[in-house]
């Protein structure tokens, strides 16, 4: 692989996740238009999971048919066209069927480039994949830090309309640089990960300890996601910008985590990693998020900074679980990677769709500041999970 279409492969993975995070730090915005209750909007944010799915379910067999290059030129155009018209709705209903048709975009974006990653680590011998991951958790991270810096200044419109019209734009200059080396449907094998349907139901079966431990880790990041900002702006009471800042301080805990993992790993075992990382993540992020809650009340930039450094914590202790959850699934079985990861990822996205509906509906109960400690505790329930792991 040369250097310039690792370059380029590279800048598709940050492109999306710049471009796919755009309306996450701006959630308080799009609750604010639609008008809708704390469960309701819930709801419709947890509607992107089943578009994922029915995505994950099926468009490994259209990736096989016709390759990687229309996947990618009909779901760039489909995502980042779902996104820009969304953040002018005030209809939860068509709110609803585009957030459907996004993560259905999303998910058949992540399949086709994921494909063409592991396709060319086969071919080049050279391991990629953390790196580009990497690059989309970069991506993520600038997009948030945007997002804080125009907030207050800039409407939501016109924040995300010109972000993803350039996203757009040099996403499709990048996939036609990259037009003569994308996989042709022919030229997919099973080692690039790209599983259909019938791959799945040949030889269904659930590893449930680690699907349960997965979606344990990852849960916080999702609720996060979702109600990271709003958090911010509507408990504690800091202003547009500076409530994005907890959610960059997570996402920056998460790279720090994952640049560490390589020399932690040579150091502890993972069986030591499961146990300690979960558990300072998890119980640091609840107390001290509810700490910085309470005298915030009081005191609000002691409990603004107090709130910071748990979201800092919390995504250093997340950052790393899920990928090593994913490869010790693969040696805990003899089937396929490709379809373990499938496997996993389909419950999932049905577990996460039952549980972000779950908690936010709890939000009316308990409030948002006591719900975000139960995805705090699944994350600590994970040391448990450590026994998966090697000594």
């Amino acid at each position: 692989m040369g250097r310039a279409e690792k370059q380029a492969l590279a800048a598709m993975f940050g492109l999306f996740g710049f471009g796919v995070m755009t309306l996450g730090p701006r959630m308080p915005d799009i609750k604010y238009n639609l008008g809708v209750s704390n469960g309701i909007f819930g709801m419709l944010l947890s509607s992107g999971s089943i578009g994922a799915l029915v995505s994950l379910l099926t468009m490994g067999h259209i990736v096989h048919r016709i390759g990687v290059k229309p996947v990618l030129l009909v779901s760039t155009f489909t995502m980042y066209g779902t996104l820009a018209i969304m953040v002018h709705l005030h209809n939860p209903f068509i709110y609803l069927i585009l957030n459907l048709l996004c993560g259905a975009s999303w998910s058949s974006y992540h399949i086709a480039i994921n494909a063409q990653a592991f396709h060319r680590q086969k071919d080049s011998g050279q391991t990629i994949i953390p790196f580009m991951h990497g690059f989309w958790t970069a991506g993520a991270l600038g997009s948030a830090v945007v997002a804080s810096l125009v907030a207050r200044t800039i409407p939501i419109t016109w924040h995300v309309d010109t972000l993803v019209t350039i996203d757009f734009f040099i996403t499709m200059y990048v996939i036609y640089l990259l037009r003569g080396v994308l996989l042709k449907g022919r030229d997919i094998t099973d080692s690039d990960e790209v599983v259909t349907l019938k791959d799945i139901a040949k030889s269904f079966k659930i590893d449930w300890f680690i699907s349960i431990a997965v979606l344990c880790s990852q849960t916080l990041e999702t609720m996060l996601g979702d109600w990271g900002s709003i958090f911010a702006r509507e408990e504690i009471g800091v202003n547009a910008s500076l409530a994005v800042l907890p959610y960059i301080c997570f996402m920056g805990g998460m790279i720090f985590g994952r640049i560490s993992f390589g020399t932690l790993s040579k150091r502890w075992s993972e069986q030591k990693l499961i146990r300690i990382f979960p558990l300072i993540g998890g119980l640091t992020f609840a107390i001290f998020m509810y700490t910085g809650y309470l005298l915030s009340k009081n005191y609000q930039t002691l409990g603004f900074t107090i709130i910071n450094v748990a979201f800092l914590v919390g995504g250093v202790g997340i950052s790393f679980l899920g990928p090593l959850f994913l490869a010790i699934a693969g040696r805990r079985s003899n089937r396929p990677s490709g379809v373990i990861v499938a496997e996993i990822g389909a419950l999932n996205q049905i577990l996460n769709f039952a549980v972000r509906i779950l908690l936010a509906w709890t939000i009316h109960l308990i409030g948002l500041p006591m719900m975000l400690v139960i995805p705090a505790l699944m994350l600590t329930a994970v040391t448990f999970f450590a026994a998966a792991g090697k000594a």
